[in-house]
């Protein structure tokens, strides 16, 4: 889970979103403070009077210049007054929020599918244990069979049926052997690591335990933890915020700026310069833009809380069906190990019939066959439970915390 964690391209990739809203936060907050900048230019003007006043006084030059002219300073500005820019910082602080239970978010997931990953491939090795546990099995009754047939107790017919049946075993065994590197590239490509690498699992009889598992007070807890709720309470509040925003676009705002500099034809003869200015802006018409703008958030703003309700009965949901689907796992796991021992009770009762010649093979074919279904049941039935308990951690929004070390 570590190794996931560290490494999925999806997780990578939310955590580079969340740097990037830490910067846009970071933008909005300067826009909040003042704005210093040097100047430095040198230019040289020539004008001509009438082309400037549209008229050719007698008294004055038809052209002026060549002269040039230096300013080297600094320039300044700062908001005094913009609650515009104020709800637009609070905006892109919620929107940071929200991103980062947006990554919480592909944590969980990350970790769920991680978790299944891993099931999966310890359910491959699992049917691989047991197929070859079935096809030594199948190796010895075809022995019996050639024995028997031997001293004349089978006939051929017992032989080939047993020799049918190890073949089958062995094409059983080269499917779970298909299915374990199947299961293993999915688990690479999770974990983001070369085919070429190799894993150890160290953890294999984890798979067949069923531990108790309590969550009596997983809705609650899921209402709290889910980082999907985080992220929509925080995307309500940036709604909010932006429409507070628009709102704000109406009111004046103030601003303090100018600039010092020294100017002069030349620098030997340049003197200190300065301006000064307050600036108040009042928005008169702007044909219905700052109404339109208001309407709209106030819409998002519906809507998002639309989707936080909506998400609050999903998960709910969620909870409630997770808790079902343990349950029956829980029971289909006890079901499939009395399976499991009635069938190789079965496989050794047609055994000794069949040793003492009491009927033919065709019971022991027929017992191998529920001892394969046997097989096949508990270790669907384990791996339905893994998952579901995974699942259920997921929903209530601890899957990482169960999963992780």
């Amino acid at each position: 889970m570590d190794l996931a964690l560290k490494q999925n391209l999806d997780l990578q990739i939310a955590n580079i979103e969340t740097a990037t809203r830490q910067q846009d936060h970071a933008i909005a907050r300067s826009e909040l403070l003042p704005n210093a900048s040097f100047v430095a230019h040198d230019t040289v003007t020539r004008y001509n009077t009438k082309a400037e006043l549209g008229v050719q006084p007698s008294i004055i030059p038809h052209d002026v210049g060549p002269f040039q002219t230096i300013h080297i300073g600094a320039t300044f500005s700062t908001p005094v007054f913009d609650l515009t820019l104020i709800r637009q910082y609070q905006e892109s602080g919620h929107r940071l929020l929200a991103t980062r239970a947006d990554e919480q978010t592909i944590r969980e997931e990350t970790v769920l599918l991680a978790v299944s990953g891993y099931m999966a491939h310890l359910r491959a090795l699992a049917s691989i244990t047991a197929a070859q546990s079935r096809m030594e099995l199948a190796e010895r009754l075809a022995h019996q069979a050639d024995d028997l047939l031997g001293d004349g107790v089978a006939s051929k017919i017992d032989r080939s049926r047993a020799q049918v049946r190890l073949r089958e075993e062995q094409q059983r065994l080269i499917d779970a052997q298909r299915d374990a590197d199947t299961t293993l590239y999915a688990l690479k490509r999770v974990l983001n690591i070369p085919d070429s690498q190799q894993i150890e699992f160290v953890d294999r009889q984890d798979f067949f335990s069923t531990p108790p598992v309590d969550f009596s007070d997983s809705l609650p807890i899921a209402l709290v933890q889910r980082p999907e709720l985080h992220s929509l309470s925080e995307g309500l509040k940036v709604a909010e915020f932006a429409h507070k925003a628009a709102e704000a676009n109406s009111l004046p705002k103030l601003t303090f700026g100018g600039f010092w500099d020294e100017q002069g034809q030349t620098f030997n003869t340049a003197t200190p310069g300065y301006q000064y200015r307050v600036t108040l802006g009042i928005p008169i018409f702007t044909g219905g833009r700052l109404s339109a703008e208001r309407k709209r958030t106030a819409l998002v703003e519906q809507q998002t809380r639309k989707q936080l309700s909506q998400e609050r009965n999903r998960i709910t949901e969620q909870v409630r069906d997770g808790r079902v689907e343990l349950q029956a796992a829980l029971h289909q796991v006890d079901l499939g190990r009395q399976e499991v021992q009635l069938a190789n009770e079965e496989v050794s009762l047609s055994q000794g019939r069949f040793q003492s010649g009491v009927t033919d093979n065709i019971e022991v074919i027929v017992a191998q066959d529920s001892l394969a279904r046997a097989n096949d049941a508990e270790i669907g039935a384990l791996f339905r439970y893994n998952i579901a308990r995974a699942q259920l951690a997921r929903a209530v929004g601890t899957v990482e915390r169960a999963y992780s070390h």
